[in-house]
Order: C-alpha cells, then structure tokens, then sequence
C-alpha cells in the first residue's frame, strides 16, 4: 500500500510540474512575443500628401522625394564608437526622422531637407528638438528648409523657396 502511495504521489508531482511549466511556457511567452500591425492604410497624412503633390509639382525632374526618412541615415556621428559619447550621441539622431529629402536622380546625394511646421512646431519639446536636428544638418552641411503647413501651397513660391535654400546656402 506505502508503494502504491509513493507512486500515486510520485505520478501526481509529475502532472503538477508537468502542467506548471506549461503554463509558464504559454504565460512567458505570450509576454516576449512580439506582436506587429499596420499603423493604417497611409504612410503620409493627409497633409504630408498634399504637400507632397505640390512638391512633386516644384521641384526639378532630376531629383527624387524621400519621405519620412530617419536623421541616422542622413548623418553620423563623427565619433569613434569607442568613444563613451558616440551611442548618447547616435541615439539622439537614431529615433527621429524629417519629412522630406530632396536627393539627387544620378547619386541620392541629398540635397534638401524639408519640415513641414505645424502647430506641435510652436510646443517647446518640438522646437528645442528641430533647433538641435537644424544644428545637425548645419555641422553636416546639409540644407534644411522649415515650410509651415498650410491648406493649401502655391507652385511657384515653393519653387522659390527651394531654390532660394540651395542657391542661398551652396
């Protein structure tokens, strides 16, 4: 009788730890797995796309529009990454992004870049971000042009705009 107990027990432990590792199992990893979906049908807003249509309609046929484009693939750190202020630095261009960029058909040498300058532009946090990314293009010679938004946008003085920054600024 003492033996069949033993095993009775010994069977149920089993079963108990058995069930408590998956249950751990399902728990954990519902917590690390990753879960992605489609921030929504449009990669540009509403206003982004209507400046972007003025925009095709201003510029020159031999350069491209890239939208959204992330800092870090316009500019380094000219730091070695040994340097204890290399990541401080990378990570303070890594997760910000410019609306548009200007670049070259022959190269993708980028040219321009454009801001488009809504009300959030006026809120401190904003303003002290595009002073510090205006600072970066600057050390990196890349020109930067701040548009406020509008409802609506005129060719030619866009035109004019564009070609006042790069001539102005070359």
């Amino acid at each position: 009788m003492n033996q069949s107990y033993t095993t009775l027990f010994l069977w149920i432990g089993i079963l108990l730890l058995a069930s408590l590792a998956i249950y751990l199992y399902k728990l954990f990893a519902k917590k690390s797995g990753f879960k992605y979906k489609s921030k929504g049908p449009f990669l540009l807003s509403k206003g982004e796309k209507a400046f972007f249509d003025i925009l095709i309609q201003s510029i020159s046929p031999d350069l491209y529009i890239c939208p959204k484009v992330r800092v870090a693939d316009l500019i380094e750190v000219d730091l070695l990454k040994s340097d204890k202020k290399f990541w401080a630095s990378f990570n303070k261009i890594s997760k910000k992004h410019v609306d548009f960029v200007l670049c070259n058909r022959t190269d993708f040498a980028p040219v321009l870049v454009i801001e488009l300058d809504g009300e959030s532009h006026k809120v401190s946090s904003r303003s002290q971000r595009d002073t510090f990314v205006d600072n970066a293009f600057s050390q990196a010679n890349i020109k930067i042009l701040h548009i406020t938004t509008q409802s609506m946008y005129d060719v030619n003085q866009l035109q004019n705009q564009i070609a006042g920054t790069v001539t102005i600024q070359e």
